[in-house]
C-alpha cells in the first residue's frame, strides 16, 4: 500500500519528498537547507579577490571583515565559502603590504644615487 499526499490525496512515488501533483512537501524528515549566510560569504569572496587590484587594500579589509562575520555566524550554511573569502582577503592584504614595503625599500635605495 502506497503513501498518499496529505494536501491533494494523490498517490506518492516511493521515497518521494514532494508530491508531483500539487508540490506539497511530504517527507519533512530530510534536512532542509536555507540560504542563510550565502550573501555574506559571497561578498567576502568577491571583495577578497577584488582586493588584489581594483579595490586594493579597501577590498581586502572589507573581505576580511565579512569573512570573519560569516565564520562566526552559527547558522551560516556557507562556511566553506567564507573560509575562501578569508584566504583571499589575507592574501590580497599581504600582497599589498609587501608591495608597500618593497616600494619604500626601493625609494630608499634610489635616494642614495642622488
Amino acid at each position: 500500500m502506497g503513501k498518499y499526499c496529505t494536501n491533494c490525496g494523490n498517490e506518492l512515488t516511493l521515497n518521494a519528498d514532494v508530491c508531483l501533483s500539487c508540490g506539497q512537501l511530504v517527507n519533512t524528515n530530510n534536512k532542509v537547507y536555507n540560504n542563510q549566510g550565502k550573501a555574506l560569504a559571497t561578498v567576502s569572496v568577491v571583495f577578497g579577490s577584488l582586493g588584489f587590484y581594483p579595490l586594493i587594500i579597501i577590498g581586502a579589509i572589507v573581505g576580511l571583515i565579512t569573512s570573519i562575520i560569516g565564520l562566526n555566524d552559527p547558522n551560516n550554511q556557507y562556511r566553506g565559502r567564507s573560509k575562501i573569502g578569508l584566504g583571499l582577503s589575507i592574501g590580497s592584504l599581504g600582497f599589498w603590504l609587501l608591495i608597500i614595503i618593497l616600494s619604500f625599500a626601493a625609494a630608499r635605495n634610489f635616494s642614495y644615487f642622488y
